[in-house]
């Protein structure tokens, strides 16, 4: 059985797949649009990663908040409200907004989509680490879900950095620096909790909230604007039962 340390270390090797993803992202997707005759495709396949990313983030929020509910209703049910301003105000001062269109130029929108892939990277931290402590098989769950998601947030990340002439490398690079907040905070809360474990709801709560604010503020606004409307609700809509029938699983 892993223990919480184990999933914390996991987490470390799952921002690896940002950069696999970013390296697509730079190399395929950024160099079909260029191509004006490919441009089509390029949006759509952005369109369908931002789908599957949402998808899973909707699920493992699903299953964050269940185990927080559980164990307190009203710590789970105010951790989600902060979560949300939290990742709210985040997002003003940070001025992020992932797979827009910016209106400051290549490189300003580059540094804006990487400020917004880090602030998803604390928030899956904080989920991992809130449900590690609850149930280590839990945390590893969540580690899984996100190295895949990470994938595609990686490629919607590469893609915005090709815009501003990086290279693959680089980027690859770039969307995995920006992910190492993933691993940090999941060994902040998987600590804090370790010292006192009343916060346990709240940080699962705060965890939803953030999950579900990037999700409906970011993702799927982006997603919908690359791709058709009723595949991508069905897409993520899949995607998140899944993901949510299998953590709970995970827990039990």
């Amino acid at each position: 059985m892993p223990s919480g340390s184990a999933v914390v270390l996991w987490s470390i090797v799952a921002v690896i797949p940002a950069g696999v993803g970013a390296f697509l992202g730079v190399d395929r997707l950024g160099a079909a649009r260029r191509q004006g005759a490919r441009a089509g495709a390029a949006e759509r396949a952005l369109g369908w990663a931002n789908a599957s990313a949402a998808g899973l983030m909707l699920g493992v929020a699903y299953a964050v908040l269940a185990e927080g509910t559980a164990l307190s209703p009203l710590g789970g049910t105010l951790g989600a409200a902060i979560g949300v301003t939290l990742v709210h105000l985040l997002g003003l001062v940070a001025g992020s907004a992932e797979g827009g269109a910016p209106r400051e130029g290549p490189r300003r929108g580059a540094a804006r989509v990487v400020t917004a892939s880090a602030l998803h990277s604390a928030a899956e931290g904080i989920a991992i680490g809130a449900a590690a402590a609850l149930a280590p098989e839990f945390g590893l769950f969540l580690v899984l879900t996100f190295a895949i998601h990470n994938v595609s947030e990686g490629a919607v990340l590469g893609s915005a950095l090709a815009a501003g002439d990086r290279q693959a490398v680089s980027a690859a690079g770039a969307a995995m620096g920006a992910r190492t907040g993933q691993p940090l905070l999941a060994g902040l809360t998987l600590l804090a909790i370790g010292v006192l474990p009343a916060l346990q709801p709240w940080a699962l709560g705060v965890a939803f909230g953030a999950l579900v604010y990037l999700v409906l503020s970011e993702l799927l606004p982006s997603s919908y604007h690359q791709t058709g409307r009723t595949s991508i609700a069905v897409m993520v809509s899949v995607a998140a039962g899944i993901v949510a029938l299998l953590g709970g699983r995970a827990v039990r």
